[in-house]
C-alpha cells in the first residue's frame, strides 16, 4: 500500500492545492508530508504538514509529528492569534457511510491553560508550552476545534526532535449515544495545516528527517491498539531550489526554459521533474502539467511552441516515496517534499 499526496504551490501567490490519492488499501497504512515556503538553510517561513490515512483504515485515535534536531519553534504567539489555516477531508457517519466531505478553517493559538493537566484524556498529567486548534469545518457550519499540543522535547525524544506535536480523535465507530465517540461520527481521513511564524529552518544542510507515530483505535471499542502504532516519515531536503530562466537561443516558432536542480546541496542526475502550464481565466490561472523530463549533473532543459495566449509556467519535482529511515517502529511511507521553481511569463508571437 502507499498512499500519494501532492502539494503544489502554484506560482508566486503560494496557493496551496491538497490532493490525496488512495492508490491501494490495508488495515493501517498512514502517511506524512512535510511542504515549507523556503527550504534555504536557517530560512523562514510557513511550513505544511499534511497527514492522512485510507478510507478503509481503522480510525486514528491519535499522532504525534517530530521536528527534526535543529528546527527552532517560537512558541509564544498570544492566545486567539491565527498562525495558518487547515484543510482536511473526513467521513461523517451520522451523514453518510460512504462520501468524503472536505473542510476548512483557520488555526489559532489557545491559552494553555485550557487544557489542564488533570483532565486531558489526550496526554494525562502533561502541562504543554503551547496549544494550536484545528477549526476545520464545512461550509458555514460551526467548526468542532481539535487541540494539537506543541512542546519542545525532552528526554529520549530530543535525540531525534527538537518540537513535538500531539493530536487526538475521537472514536467514530461507537454506538451513538457514547459519549467519547466523535461528534456526528467523524473520521479523520487526511489533513493539511500550515504555520507561519513557527518554525526556522536548522542552519546545516542536508537530509532533515520528520517523524509521525500514528496509533488506531480497536474499532467500535474506543481503546487504543498499541500493536498497531505506524510510523510515517518526511524527508526535506536543504538546500532545496529549482531554478528557472528562458534561454533566447530556440528553434524558430520555440521557446525554451533551462535551471537546475539542487537537492541538499548536491546536483543529482536522474531527477524527475514536470512543466506546468497555466493561463487566465474567468477563475484565475488554472495550471496543468505539459511536459516532463529528468535533470543530468543537476541541469534541465523543456523546449515548446510559442503558445496562442500569454502563459505562465513552472517548473515542480513533485513528492516522491523513499526507503524509510531507521524508524521508531514499524514504519508504513517515508515521502520526500516537494520543490517548485517561480513563475516565468511566455507570451505568443507577434503577429505579422
Amino acid at each position: 500500500m502507499r498512499r500519494s499526496i501532492r502539494l503544489t504551490v502554484l506560482g508566486c501567490a503560494a496557493a496551496l492545492g491538497l490532493a490525496v490519492t488512495a492508490i491501494a488499501a490495508a488495515s493501517y497504512t498512514p502517511s506524512m508530508g512535510i511542504f515549507q515556503a523556503t527550504y534555504k538553510p536557517a530560512g523562514a517561513g510557513f511550513v505544511t504538514i499534511v497527514v492522512a490515512q485510507e478510507k478503509a483504515d481503522d480510525p486514528t485515535a491519535g499522532i504525534v509529528i517530530y521536528a527534526p534536531l535543529g528546527y527552532k519553534a517560537s512558541l509564544t504567539q498570544a492566545a486567539g492569534t491565527q498562525i495558518g489555516n487547515v484543510v482536511a477531508d473526513v467521513q461523517i457517519f451520522d451523514l453518510s457511510s460512504t462520501n468524503v466531505f472536505p473542510l476548512k478553517g483557520p488555526v489559532k493559538v489557545d491559552n494553555p491553560a485550557n487544557y489542564p493537566a488533570a483532565l486531558n484524556p489526550c496526554t494525562p498529567g502533561v502541562t504543554h508550552e503551547a496549544v494550536w486548534t484545528l477549526n476545520a469545518a464545512l461550509a458555514s457550519q460551526p467548526a468542532n476545534p481539535i487541540p494539537v499540543y506543541v512542546d519542545h522535547t525532552t528526554g529520549a525524544e530530543a535525540a531525534f526532535s527538537s518540537v513535538k506535536m500531539t493530536v487526538c480523535f475521537r472514536d467514530p465507530t461507537l454506538a451513538a449515544g457514547d459519549p467519547r465517540r466523535s461528534p456526528n461520527g467523524t473520521k479523520f481521513l487526511d489533513a493539511a495545516f500550515t504555520v507561519k511564524g513557527v518554525f526556522t529552518n536548522p542552519s546545516k544542510a542536508g537530509n532533515q528527517l520528520w517523524r509521525s507515530v500514528f496509533t488506531p483505535y480497536a474499532p467500535g471499542t474506543g481503546t487504543r491498539n498499541a500493536p498497531g502504532t505506524r510510523e510515517a516519515q518526511g524527508v526535506v531536503p536543504m538546500p532545496y531550489r529549482i531554478s528557472i530562466k528562458r534561454v533566447r537561443r530556440a528553434r524558430r516558432g520555440f521557446f525554451r526554459l533551462a535551471g537546475t536542480v539542487n537537492v541538499a546541496g548536491s546536483l543529482p542526475t536522474g531527477v524527475g521533474l514536470t512543466l506546468f502550464a497555466g493561463v487566465k481565466g474567468k477563475s484565475g490561472l488554472s495550471f496543468k502539467a505539459v511536459a516532463s523530463t529528468k535533470t543530468r549533473n543537476g541541469k534541465y532543459v523543456f523546449n515548446r511552441r510559442l503558445p496562442k495566449k500569454v502563459t505562465y509556467l513552472f517548473v515542480e519535482r513533485l513528492p516522491t516515496t523513499t526507503a524509510c529511515a531507521v524508524p521508531l517502529v514499524t514504519c508504513s511511507s517515508s515521502i520526500v517534499s516537494n520543490a517548485i521553481s517561480s513563475v516565468v511569463k511566455v507570451a505568443p508571437p507577434p503577429r505579422r
